[in-house]
């Protein structure tokens, strides 16, 4: 017998149990109950009958579930729904509560624990990248200007320099950017602006050099994060005009910068000196006037490499402030409460079938952000396992905040998720390659005791589970379904 018949055979004989179970379905429920079950196989119960046969009962050929060229592949989705939901179940009824899951192969969610949202962490930041790639070109990048209202004078320029920042994350200077433990670190190099303010021949610098950071406003954190959040510096304070995430220590311990914007301009100051410019300059913060003449830019990477790296790395910095990049595009007030209802609306726009999850800021840390797995899940799937979006995800045992993870485990190199961790919450949400395909999931774990690392092993029981999924040869059936008659 040919190998795809002997798949076929296999899998219908595997399936066959789920037969007496649709019957069922057609006998004992309403109506509506029978098409509920037939549109979560995304086959209709019955096809349109033709103008010309009105009145006539449908025989068994216009059936599409029961046409012989759909069985395998309905049979196939019923099998995982019906398999994979059983097997999972069982296997997740011990965690801790609350918590979700979600499982979504080939377009479908297969599985799902819970319909009740809890809270995501630092998958938050998938709303946040969604979000942002809705109202931003992916090669847009980011800029920093130089203006000023005067001109140079035999090396000499004498008047007011205006610094506006253009709400890029990732400015910082190279001795920051080695601090990292993760390398190579994405960076727009700070250096590179004092080059080429010394390459139009500047020797000497005096008169005002001014922070504009008026792009956002001047909340340097969300206004509901508590206290410890800004002690701890999970976040830098956050302005338009933002050097080393508004760090200004980082050797021993971190400390941040009271006005971050005005100490992004004394260190451009020192830059300058250290390349051998007399720098004479009252340094102040306010909005430059329009008609000034640009000297000088600082270019930021690609926007889509920018969400790429606060995916991979986790970055609460850059989070906040592609949210308000999103609020200043979206309604025209770059600020986290803008930035938060735009997100939120846009991902719900996206898709309208799912649970509205709360987004309060981007990066996650806030305990009132809510999201259903089966929302993320989609999200991810809406996006796909190819393509800018998945290519941002740690990867187990590879990068990022997956990078010291799963070494010993099957889902090395298999694993692409986006990572969560607070006090009591683990979260993993992605995609993982299995011998027989891509399976899209979300696991979102609440009430982990604190001690201890069960969140971490239970995501790494559940990657070894997602690992022999799905059922049957997928690519078989779907090559007998193309097959010609």
């Amino acid at each position: 017998m040919r190998p795809l018949r002997t798949a076929v055979l296999a899998l219908l004989t595997a399936a066959a149990g789920l037969l007496p179970t649709v019957a069922a379905v057609r006998m004992n429920s309403s109506a509506a109950d029978a098409q509920d079950y037939a549109a979560s196989l995304r086959t209709p119960v019955l096809a349109p009958v033709p103008d010309d046969a009105a009145g006539t009962a449908p025989g068994p050929s216009t059936s599409p579930l029961l046409r012989a060229e759909r069985a395998p592949s309905a049979l196939w989705r019923a099998a995982q729904q019906h398999h994979i939901g059983n097997e999972m179940a069982a296997f997740s009824s011990d965690w801790p509560q609350p918590h979700c899951l979600a499982v979504w192969i080939d377009g479908i969610e297969v599985y799902s624990s819970s319909a009740e949202p809890v809270i995501p962490a630092s998958v938050q930041k998938l709303i946040t990248a969604a979000a942002a790639l809705a109202v931003v070109d992916p090669d847009e990048r980011l800029v920093t200007r130089v203006l000023t209202d005067a001109e140079i004078v035999d090396g000499v320029l004498d008047g007011t320099v205006w610094v506006v920042g253009g709400g890029d994350p990732l400015i910082m200077t190279q001795s920051y950017a080695d601090s990292h433990r993760r390398q190579p670190q994405l960076r727009t190099a700070m250096e590179d602006l004092a080059d080429d303010l010394v390459g139009l021949g500047i020797e000497t610098l005096r008169g005002n050099l001014i922070a504009d950071e008026s792009r956002y406003d001047t909340t340097r954190f969300p206004e509901t994060w508590p206290q410890r959040y800004i002690t701890q510096l999970n976040s830098g304070p956050l302005s338009a005009l933002n050097l080393n995430d508004g760090i200004t220590g980082f050797t021993t311990t971190l400390s941040a910068a009271e006005h971050p914007a005005r100490w992004f301009v004394s260190t451009l100051a020192d830059l300058l000196r250290v390349r051998g410019v007399s720098v004479e300059v009252e340094i102040d913060v306010s909005a430059a006037p329009s008609g000034m003449t640009e000297i000088a830019r600082l270019t930021s990477p690609p926007l889509v490499e920018i969400i790429q790296q606060m995916l991979r790395e986790s970055d609460n910095t850059t989070a906040e402030l592609m949210l308000r990049e999103i609020g200043l595009r979206s309604a025209g007030e770059g600020s986290t409460p803008a930035g938060a209802a735009a997100a939120e609306r846009i991902v719900s726009d996206l898709l309208p079938e799912q649970a509205r999850p709360a987004v309060v800021d981007g990066s996650g840390l806030d305990r009132q952000n809510m999201a259903t797995c089966s929302f993320l899940a989609a999200l991810l799937d809406h996006f796909g396992a190819e393509g800018a979006f998945a290519a941002g995800l740690p990867v187990a045992a590879r990068s990022g905040t997956l990078s010291h993870r799963f070494a010993e485990h099957p889902a090395a190199g298999r694993l692409h998720a986006k990572t969560g961790l607070l006090t009591g919450v683990n979260a993993l949400a992605g995609f993982i390659e299995t011998d027989s395909g891509t399976v899209t999931f979300a696991q979102l774990l609440n009430g982990v005791p604190p001690e201890g690392r069960l969140g971490l092993e239970l995501q790494e029981s559940l990657a070894g589970q997602l690992l022999r999924y799905p059922v049957g040869d997928a690519a078989a059936l779907r090559a007998l379904t193309r097959a010609p008659a």
